[in-house]
């Protein structure tokens, strides 16, 4: 896979033991949904499902998306100054599933194997004691989608209209009526569930939301041109 050239501010991501591997099998749509999430905290952002994983302390968090039911879980570290480590992806078991509740949570690191190797990062040890698969600096690369590009586009708009929604203090009702969507779609909009939203469409938002977009056309200075977003 081609290498991302990492953005001032973004964060390279890898992957402990059978993280990646374990993503992958978890249903489309929580995929996406979650590389858009470990895709925000590369650049330093925190998505709405986010919270601290009990009892490991500060700087390890996971994601919770739910899906026809069943919810999936992924966790992740920033206790790392210079990478972003995921650490697990599993759907949540019932209490009486294989997964034992622990510390008031619902799930434990996993024993054996992929728990092993994750141990070093899981309880905060040195980096190099845990096998680790380096990502290209895109999760979206990682993961395969072949709209990487894409995606990572639509993170950063969507990440600008999501702040500037915060810095406006609008509800939800307020924000579908300043965008001129239902509040359904700002909900899915604030939750990085950007599968329904064109490049065009968030563009909009953003002009709406009293944002300037300047877009410049330059020579490629490489085999592929790309697109870059930059917000100021």
């Amino acid at each position: 896979m081609a290498r991302h050239r990492l953005e001032t501010g973004e964060k390279p991501l890898h992957w402990i033991g059978s993280a990646k591997r374990d993503l992958l099998a978890l249903p489309a749509p929580v995929v996406s949904t979650l590389g858009y999430a470990l895709g925000l905290a590369q650049y330093g952002g925190m998505h709405p499902s986010a919270k601290t994983w009990k009892g490991e302390g500060p700087g390890v968090f996971e994601l919770v998306e739910d899906d026809q039911g069943n919810t999936y879980r992924a966790v992740y570290t920033v206790r790392f100054a210079r990478a972003i480590y995921v650490l697990h992806a599993f759907q949540k078991k019932s209490p009486q599933g294989i997964v034992a509740a622990r510390r008031g949570d619902d799930c434990a690191p996993p024993q054996g194997g992929a728990g092993r190797l994750s141990a070093a990062l899981w309880r905060g040890r040195n980096v190099r004691m845990a096998k680790v698969t380096r990502g290209t600096g895109d999760v979206f690369t990682d993961l395969g989608f072949r709209d990487a590009p894409e995606r990572r586009t639509k993170l950063k708009l969507a990440k600008a209209i999501n702040e500037a929604l915060s810095e406006r203090g609008l509800t939800q009702a307020a924000a579908a009526a300043v965008l001129g969507v239902n509040q359904p779609k700002v909900s899915a909009l604030t939750h990085y569930r950007l599968d329904g939203f064109s490049v065009e469409r968030l563009l909009g938002f953003l002009t709406a939301l009293g944002r300037d977009i300047d877009i410049v056309v330059k020579r490629r200075t490489r085999a592929r041109g790309r697109i870059a977003v930059l917000a100021a």
